[in-house]
């Protein structure tokens, strides 16, 4: 009776000290998979949100990109856009955060690959955007390149994906 309840103990300690140690220690593609949802919720604006409230957005956005970053987007029905470096991602995002009623992002069905060397990412996944009183919204494939630096995960590029019409 004793020898079952120590191993009963013992093993809820090793299952309390492998999700402490998941917890602490998460996984890179986990890691990833969080930012990119942080991007989606800080690339969102409520119709209620405050200008004060979309230039920090605007600016917290540029914290998920390398310095050097390049963000491509070619939607059908649009010119093409190719922004390079924070600047002008945060002041692309400051203008439109500041021109939209309110912007709803979401990023569904993401896949991520981490690189052999543990410090690059592959991110594919499908942007699902809806903005201002639309209840329409569009859907659009994207791909994302990350880099960890210093510790921390940064997109380096963020594409459109161009698909068959």
């Amino acid at each position: 009776m004793k020898n079952t309840i120590r191993l009963a103990l013992l093993a809820a300690v090793a299952v309390s000290g492998f999700w402490l140690w998941t917890v602490i220690f998460p996984s890179p593609e986990k890691v990833v998979r969080q930012i990119i949802a942080s991007v989606a919720t800080t690339a969102t604006v409520r119709a209620g949100d405050s200008n004060i409230t979309r230039a920090a957005k605007a600016t917290n956005l540029t914290v998920f990109f390398a310095d050097d970053a390049q963000v491509i987007l070619e939607v059908a029905g649009q010119a093409s856009h190719t922004l390079s470096g924070r600047d002008e991602i945060r002041e692309t995002a400051l203008g439109g955060f500041a021109s939209l009623t309110s912007l709803k992002v979401q990023f569904l069905d993401v896949t991520v690959r981490i690189g052999a060397d543990k410090q690059t990412a592959e991110v594919s996944c499908t942007a699902r955007v809806s903005a201002g009183d639309n209840k329409d919204f569009g859907v659009q494939e994207m791909h994302f390149q990350m880099k960890k630096t210093d510790g921390t995960w940064r997109i380096t590029r963020a594409e459109t994906v161009k698909t068959l019409s």
